[in-house]
């Protein structure tokens, strides 16, 4: 009853992402149908079954990521302070977010049961034939497609579970408690009105903790501790960023040099693209190809390098002597880079595979291209990638209140909120279309 009534109460965003859940889940689900139906009617061929099955890994990841994301937003951070008061702890928070994902998958597994399975003699009417969808054509055994099926549900739920235990801090401490300090009505009323008028004390520039005499070890240890975590920090964005870099160079490279073998008739298979499909090229050429390879290794080279460019333009902006606004936008770039730094990059592979079927299509080039099911698999990974994307800036975007809210208070002008605002905006498009744009161009696409 508490899920559905805060499924029924939930924001627009959090609509929206159940939604593309179930969406997502029906997408995979038939996928992974698909993939049992071409392994009984090819019993000889295990290969084929085998890479269909290995590659709709792929759009089960993405949709556990967007339900990771699902458990970061739902429950809100303000049904998050009601519910920890009513006495449910993080793991029962997390049981909650886990059940609020899992329950559009389990939606969407029974949509693609009711449609593909048929049972008997009983057939579904040809739905498929209308979708142009290769629906499977022999009976299925229901406990394997119960099986399959049951994967998506699962795997959402574990990763909502998790985004629910990672979730974000409340937006705004709460009060201390009156009884529990003994403090009588007066003083509190008097607190909460110095609390009220207190102007907040510029911050203190960062020096380098010295060893003074009386100071204990621990002390000097908990001062090193945050330029220590800074530097670690700063580190591993480079070594994503290096690291996500070269494995989009090695993916892209792989992709062209398989589509030229694929053009000259010397690789394995000319229509590598459309592996997915049943009816259009054997299944077997998606294992024999690299073309796929290619774009999954150029894909997590983009995702592996969103963070570090992130940071590296937040300290851009930082360098030199910056005004405030410039200050502001850095430091908050470079701390939300490790949130929305992976989406930004899984964003921007979308784009570029969108902008090289564009630029194949514009220049009047043939390719090859997917058949229904890989178009199908390609959408839903769009959509839980724009859906990510979404939910990771709703997080964002929740960061910022206090910020804003203590520049109310100090008086700055509107003007410094709204250039602070622009450059982090600036900032992403830039890094977006940096990853974007080399990587739609130089991407190679199946011949025809």
């Amino acid at each position: 009853m508490l899920t559905l009534r805060l499924t029924l109460s939930a924001p627009p965003l959090a609509l929206l992402l159940r939604l593309l859940l179930l969406c997502s889940s029906a997408a995979v689900g038939l996928l992974l149908l698909s993939t049992l139906s071409h392994a009984l009617e090819h019993p000889g061929h295990p290969g084929g079954a085998l890479s269909g099955l290995a590659w709709c890994l792929v759009p089960l990841a993405v949709t556990a990521r967007l339900s990771a994301a699902l458990g970061d937003t739902a429950p809100a951070p303000e049904a998050r302070g009601g519910l920890t008061a009513a006495g449910l702890g993080p793991l029962r928070i997390a049981l909650l977010a886990a059940r609020t994902a899992a329950a559009p998958c389990m939606l969407g597994s029974a949509l693609t049961l009711l449609v593909c399975v048929r049972t008997g003699t009983h057939a579904v009417p040809p739905s498929g034939a209308v979708l142009g969808l290769p629906l499977p054509g022999p009976s299925l055994p229901l406990p394997a497609a119960l099986t399959l099926l049951s994967a998506a549900p699962v795997l959402a739920a574990t990763a909502a579970a998790w985004g629910a235990r990672e979730g974000r801090p409340p937006a705004r401490p709460p009060a201390p408690a009156s009884r529990k300090t003994g403090a009588t009505g007066h003083e509190s009323a008097t607190a909460s009105r110095e609390a009220s008028t207190a102007v907040p004390q510029p911050a203190v520039p960062f020096r380098k903790p010295v060893a003074v005499l009386g100071s204990t070890p621990a002390a000097t240890e908990d001062a090193h501790a945050a330029p220590q975590g800074q530097e670690d920090r700063s580190a591993a964005f480079r070594t994503g960023l290096a690291t996500g870099l070269l494995l989009a160079a090695c993916g892209l490279l792989l992709a062209r040099l398989a589509a030229q073998r694929a053009l000259t008739g010397t690789g394995p298979a000319a229509h590598a693209g459309s592996v997915m499909t049943a009816g259009h090229t054997p299944a077997d050429a998606l294992a024999a190809s690299l073309l796929p390879a290619g774009w999954l290794l150029a894909a997590c080279g983009l995702v592996l390098a969103g963070p570090g460019l992130l940071a590296l333009g937040g300290r851009l902006l930082t360098n030199g002597q910056p005004g405030p606004a410039r200050l502001l936008a850095g430091r908050s770039l470079a701390g939300e880079a490790s949130w929305s730094g992976r989406p930004l990059g899984a964003l921007s592979a979308v784009a570029a595979a969108t902008t090289a079927l564009a630029l194949t299509l514009l220049a009047g080039a043939q390719a090859a291209l997917p058949g229904p099911l890989a178009a199908l698999a390609a959408l839903s990974v769009a959509c839980c990638v724009v859906g990510t994307w979404l939910a990771v800036r709703s997080r964002v975007r929740d960061s910022h209140v206090p910020l804003g809210e203590l520049l109310d208070r100090l008086g700055a002008p509107r003007r410094v909120r709204r250039s602070v605002t622009l450059l982090r905006a600036a900032v992403l498009t830039t890094v977006f279309v940096l990853l974007a744009a080399p990587a739609g161009a130089l991407a190679a696409l199946p011949p025809h």
